[in-house]
């Protein structure tokens, strides 16, 4: 006779019980990638989506003006021969700057009531030969399609020059050579480290100056990269992503593929020259370029030096970023892309056509 409590059915051994919970733990180890993989895909997709929508703001802001917004306004910079870095440094170095793209085409995403509030500053600004600042005013306003979802490692604003300022992931192409030259669309020293280009080769936004389309692009509008990805910066001091900041790593991508900043996602220790590239050092003290997530910087302050003159375009996407090319296309381009193609494609006028696909 069966006891009155004896259910029939055996009790889980301990080891059984630790079998279940390793194959529950084996698992979870194999979703958790494929989860993390379907969420970057779709963080992807919606990044695209926000380029496209850049792009398409950039043609309606061409069409309206007739050529495309200039990557940084300056006070004082009219030749189009191009200034000697000494002739601008006073302008173009912090807190000199005026606004950049992306706040002329604030009407054309959707943030007309933002862009309203400053329309008349900006006019000041050029009127006052950039002593009036109140543009800056809505540089703490957070733009969601100036957002990248896969860059998630923090969007403290960034600190310095007043404070405040809201992050962003996408830049305006200065080019293949240094920023301090772009005035005018001039990129000079184009031809640095590895000498392929001429000096008059440039991208499609300059100091003052915006491409227009086709006429300006000879190279071809497929073929030519308009805007890139980068990355946030580490601290709170680190200006690389900064959506309202016309500067190189803030909101402008320049010098690509010569010195030290060969490929998209550079990892090399110095591949992007920006000013406070100290501060961002001092508070990674001995620690590697790979444990700062590989987003080295240098910075040189000498009187004609430019701190602000190159940065690479960067993303978190796995194995590239994405670009959006002057017809208006997003294409995701691999980091393993060769630095030749990749130094061209950020031409639009170099007299080649090399694909990044």
């Amino acid at each position: 006779m069966l006891h009155p409590h004896w259910s029939g059915r055996r009790a889980f051994t301990l080891i059984e019980l630790l079998v279940v919970i390793a194959i529950i733990a084996i698992l979870i180890g194999l979703l958790i990638p494929a989860v993390q993989k379907v969420r970057e895909s779709a963080a992807r997709a919606k990044c695209a989506n926000h380029m496209k929508h850049l792009a398409l703001a950039c043609h309606v802001h061409h069409d309206a003006v007739g050529r495309l917004p200039p990557a940084v306004m300056l006070a004082g910079i009219t030749d189009p021969s191009g200034p000697q870095p000494a002739d601008i440094t006073s302008s173009y170095r912090t807190p000199g700057f005026g606004p950049n793209w992306a706040v002329m085409l604030l009407p054309y995403i959707e943030q007309g009531p933002l862009f309203d509030q400053v329309s008349g500053d900006v006019t000041a600004f050029v009127s006052s030969n950039g002593t009036n600042q109140n543009w800056r005013k809505i540089r703490g306003t957070t733009i969601p399609v100036l957002l990248c979802g896969s860059d998630d490692g923090g969007r403290t604003p960034f600190a310095l020059n007043g404070g405040g300022w809201a992050r962003g992931n996408y830049a305006a192409n200065a080019g293949p050579g240094w920023f301090n030259w772009t005035a005018m669309g001039q990129s000079k020293d184009g031809g640095s480290g590895g000498g392929a280009f001429t000096n008059d080769v440039g991208g499609m936004f300059g100091m003052n100056w915006g491409a227009k389309i086709p006429a300006d692009v000879p190279d071809g509008t497929s073929t030519t990269i308009m805007l890139n990805e980068v990355r946030i910066g580490l601290t709170e001091n680190d200006r690389r992503g900064v959506w309202a900041m016309g500067l190189a790593g803030s909101s402008v991508t320049a010098a690509h593929s010569i010195g030290d900043a060969t490929l998209p996602n550079d990892d090399g220790d110095k591949s992007d020259d920006i000013e406070n590239c100290t501060d961002v050092k001092n508070a990674f003290a001995g620690v590697s370029i790979a444990q700062r997530d590989r987003m080295g910087c240098s910075e040189d302050n000498a009187p004609n030096n430019w701190p602000n003159w190159q940065a690479q375009a960067r993303s978190r996407h796995p194995g590239g970023l994405q670009a959006a090319m002057a017809d208006g296309s997003v294409r995701f381009i691999q980091n393993a892309v060769t630095q030749d193609a990749w130094r061209r494609a950020n031409s639009r006028n170099d007299g080649q056509t090399y694909s990044v696909d």
